[in-house]
């Protein structure tokens, strides 16, 4: 048995794996690991059915045909021809329309590859690649967004305190599936069950009675979609009218509580309640019992996130917290440095919090950068462009083709492409685009330090794996497969000095503010050393990055969204918009595009992805369980399958994303269950995400249903 962990999600599950001749043939938990102590999930425990998949990619391809259609054919090539030409082919361009010509575009799963992440960093760094993208865009760039202008920092995420908690709300997120995002936790819902059983009261804010919901682990406050904004204000105002902020906190660590005050005026709980479809009194029933708990805690997802104002929503979240006197405090919400305070890493001047980059093209409108990355619903569209197009697209562990909104509109961008390079596992909806698919190594397959959860850690704790097995056929590690090309270009690279490359030097650095290095994590017991768990006390003096040490409790950057904030209400009120509104399902049998192509998932009731509604909502068309329908938005429209729900409110209907493959021979099971591409419906281009995050609107949205 070898000790190693899971890079999939953040809690970055301890795990054991089995191996034969060779190959990993079992993972299962790790029952003697000090934190995640035992507990796994199916995302981690299926991980080898990746990676022992026979559709994996084994060696460098390289598109035959010119037509950049799914399907070509690919051809073998080595390592040298392959980054040869590559080489030659960046650089000619770069030579001929600048470094502006060259984009990245970067996937989730380079978030848990800590040497892969510092070498593309290196990498864009040297091509000065100006135009990057990533998922992030898609799930959560909002935080960043938020954290910068509230808390001086893009790396600053206090997380709930469940296990001293005394009140508990959780917007937008379903623990029992998903596991959490932005807190790094083992089994949450074995935490949620034991702050029920101690007393705490918890809420799940949600349009769905999703599974995390049970007697022993919390209640339902069943929310409309993309209304979330208008509720947390409500709290707020409520909150202000009890006379339950805490002054004396604001006072000593927070700045423009005037501004904050001004903007929950109108938002009382009579006011938003037909919006939220939550009666007022419950909402000031909340509203108090939040601000009278003696600790109390709040926390949000993805569910929040990608609506249309997923920042205020992140803002707000963070004002629940401060001006009740619960950030920093034991029992709400608190910063976990872990064995490096990334907190500071993400520090921004108070000048770069603006939409003033002289970088930037005008025609969009205004546009900023969020941790460096553009709006991804903006990728066709820099594409096309007639002055200074992308040329060169660079695609890292990522599937935009599925992942983003406007499918038929990326593919005839991609088209204008000059080169198109993808490095990942699989030749997925993305790759059969390419004119390079490289292979990469998978988690498995190299040596990796648990940096995902890093500031986020519930328990912090930091874990060393070596490579389980050696990557197979001629697969290569992520920073081999960059600092080579680098190297064919001309530019520096690790490979320069001769030698083993210095790969951990960095990383040393960090883990030497906790007293660590690689070596000494390696050589403890279960590769793993265990840190001191959060707590309170530093986070205004050693944590906060602004530059007066205060909480903004109003940043400026919010100006113009603020204003926009009644429109958006109005049309909420506006009985002419589509019957329904459309929100993403999570579901344990898809991950992203991750899970795509594993026999375990495709049962037999989940080889597709039908539109979950109501069985209200089904009689109300005079539709039946199962029956074909057309589901329209303004971006476009798709034919489903009715799956009766009923976890779902009236007027909200669902669709698993990650689906859509029928045009990818290169994962075959995943064509022959292909689903469909809920992200058709989705609005793309100009006025598609939130501009504060460039965050993309993904939930909430207008569709109507009809039979088909």
């Amino acid at each position: 048995m070898t000790n190693t962990f899971c890079r999939v999600c953040e809690p970055s599950c301890a795990l054991k794996a089995e191996i034969a001749e060779g190959r990993v043939t079992r993972l299962k938990p790790d029952r003697e690991h000090p934190v995640t102590a035992g507990f796994a999930c199916h995302k981690g425990l299926y991980y080898t059915a990746i990676h022992n998949d026979p559709d994996r990619l084994d060696h460098p391809l390289r598109r035959r045909s010119a037509s950049r259609q799914p399907g070509a054919h690919f051809e073998a090539v080595s390592w040298d021809d392959a980054l040869g030409d590559i080489a030659t082919r960046l650089q000619q361009i770069r030579d001929t329309h600048g470094n502006t010509a060259v984009a990245g575009y970067i996937g989730n799963p380079m978030a848990f590859n800590a040497l892969g992440t510092e070498a593309m960093e290196a990498f864009l760094r040297q091509l000065r690649c100006q135009r990057l993208f990533s998922s992030a865009t898609q799930d959560c760039s909002n935080k960043f967004a938020g954290a910068e202008a509230v808390f001086g920092t893009s790396t600053l995420h206090p997380v709930p305190d469940l296990e001293h908690t005394d009140y508990a709300l959780i917007f937008g997120e379903n623990p029992k599936v998903s596991h959490m995002s932005f807190v790094s936790i083992a089994d949450p819902m074995a935490k949620f069950r034991a702050a029920v059983k101690r007393g705490a009261k918890v809420w799940f804010v949600n349009p769905r009675r999703i599974e995390a919901v049970t007697p022993s682990t919390g209640d339902w406050l069943p929310v409309r979609p993309d209304t979330d904004l208008y509720l947390m204000a409500a709290l707020l105002h409520e909150l202000d009218q009890a006379g339950l902020f805490d002054d004396a906190v604001i006072r000593e660590h927070g700045k423009h509580i005037d501004g904050l005050r001004d903007f929950i005026a109108p938002w009382d709980a009579d006011t938003v309640a037909p919006v939220t479809g939550i009666p007022a009194d419950d909402i000031r029933r909340i509203a108090l019992e939040f601000g009278r708990a003696e600790r109390a805690c709040v926390h949000m997802s993805t569910g929040v996130n990608m609506g249309r104002h997923g920042t205020l929503c992140y803002w707000l979240l963070q004002m629940l917290a401060f001006v009740t006197g619960n950030l920093d405090r034991r029992g709400g919400n608190l910063y976990s440095p872990g064995f490096y305070p990334a907190a500071k890493a993400g520090r921004i001047a108070p000048e770069q919090v603006s939409f003033q980059d002289p970088d930037l093209p005008e025609h969009y409108g205004p546009l900023r950068r969020v941790r460096g990355m553009l709006p991804g619903n903006l990728l066709p569209d820099m594409i096309e462009q007639e002055e200074a197009p992308i040329r060169a697209l660079i695609v890292f562990a990522g599937n935009p083709l599925l992942s983003m909104a406007g499918e038929a509109r990326l593919r005839r961008a991609f088209e204008k492409l000059e080169l198109v390079v993808v490095l990942d596992l699989f030749r997925n909806a993305t790759g059969e685009l390419a004119d390079y698919l490289l292979p990469c190594a998978d988690m498995l397959e190299r040596r990796d330090l648990n940096i995902c959860g890093l500031g986020m850690q519930v328990q912090p704790f930091v874990q060393y794996t070596d490579a389980v097995v050696p990557p197979a056929a001629e697969r290569r590690e992520e920073w081999w497969i960059l600092h080579r090309l680098l190297q064919v270009m001309g530019l520096p690279s690790l490979f320069d000095q001769g030698g083993e490359p210095p790969l951990f030097q960095r990383l040393d650095r960090m883990l030497s503010r906790s007293g660590l290095s690689v070596k000494a994590v390696r050589e403890a017991p279960g590769h793993t050393v265990v840190l001191s768990a959060p707590d309170a006390g530093r986070f205004y003096e050693d944590w906060i990055q602004t530059e007066d040490k205060r909480v903004d409790c109003c940043p400026a950057l919010f100006h113009d969204a603020l204003s926009e904030v009644r429109a958006h209400f109005a049309a909420l009120q506006d009985q002419q918009t589509p019957p329904f509104r459309l929100i993403n399902l999570r579901t344990h049998y898809m991950h992203n595009s991750w899970y795509q192509n594993v026999p375990q998932l495709k049962r037999p009731d989940q080889q597709d992805n039908p539109l979950h509604m109501s069985p209200a909502d089904i009689e109300a068309l005079g539709l039946s369980a199962g029956a074909s329908v057309t589901v329209r938005s303004d971006a476009g429209a798709l034919q489903a399958q009715v799956h009766a729900d009923d976890s779902l409110l009236p007027g909200v209907v669902a669709m698993v994303h990650g689906w859509g493959n029928q045009r990818t021979p290169g994962l075959r099971l995943a064509m022959q269950h292909p689903g469909t591409n809920v992200n058709v419906l989705l609005p793309s281009g100009p006025g598609s995400y939130e501009r504060l995050s460039n965050q993309a609107f993904m939930t909430g949205i207008p569709v109507q249903v009809q039979a088909s």
